[in-house]
């Protein structure tokens, strides 16, 4: 008998733990949690309890399930997607121990690639950006992109007047800008923290708006933070451009569901007063059209760029369906990893806009 703890580590375990903790953790950004798939994945894929083959089975049963554990970032479903499709790329042979140990460390090789280009592009980002955001600067939420990207920013500005101001909102519900601010003013940055609802007033004290991305849609379209939209709109009507800052595995496929995200009523309204419902959204839908472009790690890209990049990722996740539709068990578990995407999905804490 292995010892207890040996028993707790194979991929079917490591991934169901790592699904619980996506679709619990509401304190980080796409990219972190991006970040934790994969490592999740490495850790499966390396994992030395039971044969290769069932080891292999458990990771493809699990593909679909840890892809959509949070539905408003594809961020998570791409990394994971090419993850997957390293291990067990179309027309692959599958079944025999060697061929299921092959596709295991191939999908440990493509998790460990994963997250070092996750790491990498930081540096890119804050290349093309440094034209791009000058002081003083409007942001909104807590994206660990935006915030790397300030962060370093803030050690090559200039000093003077302007040269380090920024304006964060406290980005309610939630109250994430705060932290936000605190890390930024760390950095060297001289912070303004505001009400979200002053953003429009205070717009006219900046002069360029950096938004993080929870995920971009195929046509362009941001979903981030709730908040985001009415400072675009804010920012438009001022003549003060616009800039998704985020890497380009947060571009959605075409087919990706637009799920925004809801958390308990009661963070806006402790009681909420007879007759009224209290619908806290956590995100919204900013249009293109207010966008100026999207600062990536393969440069500023426009809305044609995102287009492409989403009909390749499509490919990916076409691929994770069949690669997981392959090893779909015959009857359902307690554990429900047999359900199909949309249940894998927590429809009780999203709703779907169009």
């Amino acid at each position: 008998m292995r010892p207890p703890d040996e028993e707790l580590r194979t991929p079917a375990t490591i991934l169901r733990a790592a699904i619980e903790a996506l679709r619990t953790d509401h304190e980080h950004g796409a990219s972190w949690l991006a970040c934790g798939a994969a490592r999740a994945l490495l850790a499966a894929a390396s994992a030395g309890s039971g044969g290769p083959g069932a080891r292999a089975r458990d990771m493809r049963r699990l593909a679909q399930p840890l892809a959509y554990a949070r539905p408003s970032m594809a961020a998570v479903a791409n990394t994971v997607a090419r993850i997957y499709a390293a291990g067990w790329p179309a027309g692959a042979p599958s079944g025999r121990a060697r061929e299921a140990e092959a596709a295991l460390r191939r999908a440990a090789s493509a998790a460990e690639v994963a997250l070092a280009e996750w790491a990498a592009a930081a540096g890119a980002i804050l290349e093309f950006a440094r034209p791009l955001l000058q002081a003083p600067i409007l942001t909104h939420s807590r994206s660990g992109t935006v915030e790397r990207t300030l962060a370093a920013l803030a050690t090559s500005a200039t000093s003077g007047n302007a040269a380090r101001d920024l304006i964060a909102t406290t980005s309610w519900p939630g109250g994430e800008g705060v932290e936000t601010a605190r890390a930024l003013a760390a950095s060297g940055w001289r912070v303004t923290l505001i009400a979200d609802a002053a953003a429009g007033l205070m717009m006219a004290g900046a002069r360029v708006v950096a938004l993080g991305a929870d995920s971009v849609r195929a046509d362009g379209a941001l979903v981030n933070k709730v908040g985001s939209y009415l400072i675009a709109l804010a920012a438009s009507a001022a003549g003060v451009p616009v800039y998704v800052v985020c890497e380009t595995l947060k571009v959605a496929p075409p087919s990706w569901p637009l799920a925004l995200e809801e958390m308990p009523p009661a963070e806006l309204a402790p009681e909420t007063p007879a007759g009224v419902t209290a619908r806290n959204v956590y995100f919204d839908v900013t249009p293109a059209s207010l966008i100026a472009g999207y600062i990536t790690e393969r440069g500023l890209l426009n809305a044609g760029n995102i287009r492409a990049l989403a009909e390749s990722a499509e490919e990916r996740l076409a691929l994770l369906a069949a690669i997981a539709a392959a090893s779909a068990p015959r009857k359902f578990g307690s554990s429900g990893e047999g359900l199909s995407r949309q249940n894998d999905v927590h429809t009780s804490d999203h709703f779907s806009a169009g």
